[in-house]
């Protein structure tokens, strides 16, 4: 079983950038600094009490019922439902409370972030083929003048790709700009 409720702690600290003393401060001082630091460092034998799932789903920033459902399968090695990603389950949680009048709504929502995503997907690669032909289209090397036109996932894809010839000035421009994980 995984360590559900460590692993939102971490991510938490290390990708949100939240630290150990404000996930006390948000649980109200109900566990300590020192006692965050060892859940993340799964040095914590015993489970929270039901009569914390309040205080910690506040710090933790999900809702109680999926601080109920980490804790069952960090301590109890149980998962309340093995078919649901891991991804999906605090937005499972939230959906469970939702009014069955705004299903519909909720339903629409995510249904439009679908379309979005294959639109997405399938600009992509759009742009990848118009590039390699653009690129195979030019008159010699690409001036600054044509990567003006391009949008930042194409101007990455030339700086990182050897073979395609610029200018002095192009050059300039594709050195100029930050790796997409900098940001």
């Amino acid at each position: 079983m995984a360590n559900a409720f460590s692993e939102r702690v971490t991510r938490l600290n290390s990708q949100a950038g939240k630290t150990y003393q404000e996930m006390a401060h948000d649980c109200d001082f109900k566990r300590s600094v020192t006692w965050w630091n060892k859940v993340r460092w799964n040095e914590i034998e015993n489970p929270p009490e039901p009569g914390l799932f309040p205080y910690l789903a506040k710090a933790l920033e999900v809702p109680q019922r999926r601080v109920a459902e980490m804790v069952a399968e960090q301590w109890c090695g149980v998962r309340p439902d093995d078919t649901v990603p891991e991804r999906l389950r605090t937005l499972l949680s939230v959906l469970r409370e939702v009014d069955e009048t705004d299903l519909p709504v909720m339903f629409q929502m995510a249904m439009a972030m679908f379309d979005k995503r294959g639109i997405r997907l399938w600009r992509d690669q759009l742009s990848a083929e118009l590039l390699r032909a653009y690129i195979e289209g030019s008159e010699g090397p690409l001036t600054a003048e044509q990567l003006r036109y391009l949008r930042p996932p194409e101007l990455y894809a030339i700086k990182k790709d050897p073979s395609v010839k610029v200018d002095p000035d192009a050059q300039a421009k594709l050195d100029a700009l930050s790796d997409p994980g900098d940001g």
